[in-house]
């Protein structure tokens, strides 16, 4: 195979590749463009209907024919701006809906299925990131950045020859495939530390909140709208129940979602109380500060436990960079002494 057939195919595969990507955006433009036109056909039957029914009254008598004309007119000055835009109004909102549809219809598929997992759905909810957008943009983006660096790297040593270049886009391919998902799982094992640093601070709010006698779905709203900004993982997850609860969920579901999202013990361990505070009623401040107390104490022997690693560490640091320097600072007049002295027997004899 020379040179010229291997730039050839590497053309048509990433050809091919291009195609299969814009196809859904191809498919979501001509339905918007569908959409558009039967708005469009809508309304103007619509306008035409109104101009029938206003002819037979406007025949009437000629005060009232006047008057229906000059009606006509101001509708028919403050028309082509006003409807044409409430249409394209419309034509965006069922573009939208059809290129939502398609991204689902694109997930459900085997291709979909094989690219974005329900491990990385997961992952993605962990991230923050939810609904069929961000799976579809993770799933194309999963696509596409591997088949690029795939067909530059082989481009790159076609020179050298076929083997090499097919060797090194396979391997670009597969390094670049699997990217995302480090990506994705070093973000959510990030989120899930942030979450185990803000759960004493989110645990002593709602202290506070329940000693001054709200609710636990009043603690819930001020803690979310007041103090989200300093939860910036639970805040938002905080956020998300309470819109639910306020869909129709019940609050035990919108909590228990975050319980099964991320897998912290200590979080589970503060929904199952609050879930049962909520379903029986019941106090729930001294259970919450000894539930705090807890906490900390496991938070300080996890920083002791951190801190002896840390010295174990750092003794490799100090022999290697400290010991050098003591050994030349308290042996180093000793070898200098001995060495002028061997010197100065040297020169006698």
């Amino acid at each position: 195979m020379d040179r010229l057939t291997l730039i050839s195919l590497s053309l048509f595969a990433a050809a091919c590749g291009v195609a299969v990507l814009t196809l859904p955006l191809l498919r979501d433009w001509r339905q918007r463009r569908l959409a558009a036109r039967t708005i469009d056909s809508a309304l103007a039957r619509q306008r035409a209907a109104e101009a029938a029914q206003a002819a037979p009254a406007a025949a009437a008598t000629a005060s009232a024919a006047a008057g229906a004309q000059a009606a006509a007119r101001a509708a028919g000055a403050g028309a082509p701006q006003g409807r044409p835009g409430a249409a394209h109004a419309i034509g965006a909102q069922v573009g939208a809906r059809v290129g939502e549809r398609m991204g689902a219809h694109w997930l459900e598929s085997r291709l979909g299925r094989a690219v974005v997992t329900p491990e990385d759905q997961q992952l993605l909810e962990q991230c923050g990131w939810y609904g069929p957008q961000a799976r579809m943009l993770f799933g194309v983006l999963r696509l596409a950045l591997p088949l690029a660096l795939a067909l530059a790297a082989m481009l790159w040593q076609v020179r050298v020859g076929a083997f090499p270049a097919m060797a090194w886009g396979f391997a670009t391919f597969a390094l670049a495939y699997l990217a995302p998902k480090f990506w994705l799982r070093r973000r959510a094992a990030a989120r899930l530390r942030m979450v185990d640093d803000e759960l004493p601070v989110l645990i002593d709010m709602l202290r506070l909140l329940q000693g001054v006698g709200l609710s636990i779905d009043q603690s819930l709203q001020v803690i979310v709208a007041e103090f989200g900004g300093m939860l910036h993982v639970l805040g938002p997850e905080l956020a998300r129940a309470n819109q639910q609860f306020a869909s129709g969920r019940s609050r035990e579901q919108t909590l228990l979602r975050i319980g099964r999202l991320f897998d912290s013990e200590d979080l589970k361990s503060l929904i199952m109380l609050l879930t049962q505070v909520d379903r029986h009623g019941g106090a729930v401040q001294e259970p919450l500060r000894q539930f705090g107390l807890r906490m900390q104490e496991a938070r300080k022997a996890r920083m002791k436990d951190e801190i002896g690693r840390l010295t174990v560490k750092m003794t490799a640091v100090m022999v290697v960079s400290l010991l050098p320097v003591l050994l030349i600072l308290t042996a180093g007049p000793g070898f200098l002494g001995v060495i002028r002295m061997l010197a100065q027997m040297g020169g006698t004899r």
